[in-house]
């Protein structure tokens, strides 16, 4: 098995977590992006989107993170990450599929209009422009420029947090009855949406997870879990967070601006 990654990647983290949940041992090829390493031929062969992560398994290639945690979940059922109960399981697919539909766009929005753009701003324009220019989805295209250009101040700024709150909102709702997001068993759903809650970390944004108490305290818990450890903490480039910690320090008052 091995997973083409990146270190900070949401995707990335998500597919480790459920690795390292299974105790399932994997080769690691870690994927620039900054340098665009995942617009290479090479890789491009293997995942035409240009995103990670990408795994391999057994000579079979897979895509899309909540897909291949969907089936390491299957291939691997030793180690269940799905809730036994069918309407637990439809509540797992229906918060996962919210995270791909809208948060994980968000997510990158605040990543690069915030963490990656003090960066970005130092390197040549024209180069910059070239790997923006390579982004095949041209809504992420354009959105990727908007932030770069403009910052939080960004007309997509405003909406991407306020899709960050509604899906903090759901969360909290969720765990004020149970212990994980699909009940009394961490699932695939913890597993997905715990990386936007670790970049809003990361971004300096922490107030949107200590003002919902239950979000807080399944954070907690996540983090004391022994995968955490192997899948986030020990690819966490330290240097980038205290950037990314760094840059939401000095936007603060402009996002309290933006969002008032």
């Amino acid at each position: 098995m091995r997973l083409y990654h990146n270190p900070i990647s949401t995707c990335s983290q998500k597919v480790r977590m459920v690795l390292h949940e299974k105790g399932l041992a994997y080769e690691s090829t870690i994927i620039d992006l900054q340098k665009g390493e995942q617009f290479e031929p090479d890789y491009l062969k293997l995942n035409p989107n240009a995103v990670v992560p990408t795994l391999e398994d057994n000579g079979n290639v897979m895509v899309e993170s909540t897909l291949i945690n969907e089936y390491l979940d299957d291939a691997y059922p030793e180690v269940s990450l799905k809730p036994v109960d069918p309407v637990d399981r439809h509540r797992m697919r229906y918060f996962c599929k919210k995270i791909d539909d809208s948060l994980h766009g968000a997510c990158g929005v605040l990543t690069y209009a915030i963490g990656a753009r003090p960066a970005l701003l130092r390197r040549p324009r024209a180069e910059v422009e070239a790997l923006i220019d390579k982004i095949p989805n041209s809504t992420r295209r354009e959105a990727r420029r908007s932030v770069v250009d403009e910052g939080v101040r960004a007309p997509v700024f405003r909406n991407a947090m306020e899709i960050h709150r509604e899906m903090f909102d759901l969360a909290e709702t969720w765990l004020a009855s149970r212990a994980w997001l699909t009940g009394d068993a961490f699932s695939l759903a913890d597993c997905a949406l715990l990386p936007y809650v670790i970049r809003v970390d990361h971004l300096n944004l922490s107030a949107e997870i200590d003002g919902r108490p239950q979000l807080a305290r399944w954070y907690r818990a996540v983090q004391q879990r022994p995968a955490f450890a192997e899948a986030v903490t020990r690819w966490a480039p330290q240097p980038v967070v205290a950037a990314f910690r760094q840059a939401g320090s000095d936007v603060a008052k402009e996002i309290a601006e933006v969002m008032s």
